[in-house]
């Protein structure tokens, strides 16, 4: 093998965990090998309910009874929905071996499960707490950025 075939770190996974794990180490210097086994996912190409109400669902967004009964465990994450269903594993696609209660659920996907952030993100920054002060109304946060970011350092 050559010495290009050698890598300080393998992440197995492109989520928002090993998509950050990967980030970090390269930012350290360290030579990074990402692995990903899901399928490729294009913009609105592959978002087939993106733009559907509600009332346009067959089952109006819920999952068939027998939906439930094949996927006891994926059917558990809150995203495993009639509108997102088409982004995961089904429990027949992989193998669970549990001696102890875990429940593994994947998508099928590059980037996994941070597809399926329920449209909510957790910014935080100077601007996100600043915003009932720059708004006018509510109020204000007692902290800002600078005392989180302080607290990570120490």
């Amino acid at each position: 093998m050559s010495k290009s075939n050698y890598f300080d770190v393998i992440v197995v996974g492109s989520g928002i965990s090993g998509g950050w794990a990967a980030k970090e180490f390269c930012e350290k210097g360290l030579k990074t090998l990402v692995i990903e086994r899901g399928k490729s996912v294009k913009h609105i190409k592959d978002y087939p309910t993106a733009n559907l109400d509600p009332w346009e669902f067959e089952h109006r967004g819920q999952l068939t009874l027998a939906e439930k009964e094949e996927n006891p465990i994926a059917s558990k994450c809150y995203a495993f929905k009639e509108d997102a269903i088409h982004f995961f594993l089904k429990d027949n696609e992989q193998e669970y071996i549990q001696e102890k209660p875990f429940d593994w659920i994947r998508a099928d996907a590059v980037g996994g499960k941070s597809l399926l952030w329920a449209r909510q993100v957790q910014r935080w920054s100077d601007y996100d707490f600043e915003g009932p002060a720059r708004d006018g109304f509510a109020v204000d946060w007692p902290i800002r950025y600078k005392d989180i970011e302080l607290g990570i350092r120490m």
